[in-house]
C-alpha cells in the first residue's frame, strides 16, 4: 500500500511533464500557421483589390483595410504572445467569412459576388480564414492561461 501511494505522485509528475513538453510546441505551431493564414487572407484581399475590387464603393476600401489589417495582425501575432491579438485575429477572420458569405448570397453594401471569384479566390479565402480561426482558437486553448495550463495541473 505504501509503494502504491509513493508511486502515484511519480506517475502524475511524469504525465504533467509530458503534457508541458507538448503544449508549448503545439501552441507555437498553431499560432505560427494561424498567423500565416491571416496573412494569406490579407494577400487574397489585396490581390482582389488590385484586380478591380478597388473601384467598388464601400467594398473596395474594406478589401484594402482587411489586407493591411490582416498583415499587421499577422506580424503582431509573430512578435508577441498577447492573447488579445489572437482573439482580434479570430474576429477579423470571422468578419471576413461573414462578409464573404453575405456577398455570395444576399449581397452586402449593394454588392453581390457572382461565380467563384477571380481565379477561385473565394474558396481560397474561405479556406485560409477558416484555418486561421481554428488554429488561433487552438493556440488560445493551448497557450498560457488556456486549457493547456489546466491539463498540466497549473
Amino acid at each position: 500500500m505504501i509503494s502504491a501511494e509513493l508511486g502515484e505522485p511519480a506517475v502524475r509528475r511524469a504525465a504533467i511533464a509530458r503534457a508541458s513538453t507538448w503544449t508549448p510546441s503545439w501552441f507555437l505551431a498553431c499560432r505560427l500557421v494561424g498567423a500565416a493564414g491571416v496573412a494569406a487572407s490579407g494577400a487574397i484581399h489585396f490581390q482582389l483589390w488590385t484586380s478591380g475590387y478597388s473601384v467598388i464603393a464601400v467594398i473596395g476600401p474594406l478589401f484594402l483595410l482587411d489586407a493591411i489589417g490582416s498583415w499587421l495582425v499577422a506580424l503582431t501575432l509573430l512578435a508577441t504572445r498577447f492573447r488579445v491579438v489572437a482573439a482580434a485575429a479570430i474576429l477579423i477572420e470571422l468578419g471576413a467569412i461573414a462578409g464573404l458569405a453575405l456577398a455570395s448570397t444576399v449581397g452586402i453594401f449593394g454588392f453581390q459576388e457572382s461565380g467563384s471569384g477571380v481565379g477561385g479566390q473565394i474558396m481560397a479565402a474561405y479556406g485560409t480564414e477558416a484555418l486561421a480561426v481554428i488554429l488561433l482558437a487552438a493556440s488560445l486553448a493551448l497557450g498560457p492561461g488556456g486549457l493547456g495550463r489546466r491539463v498540466r495541473g497549473g
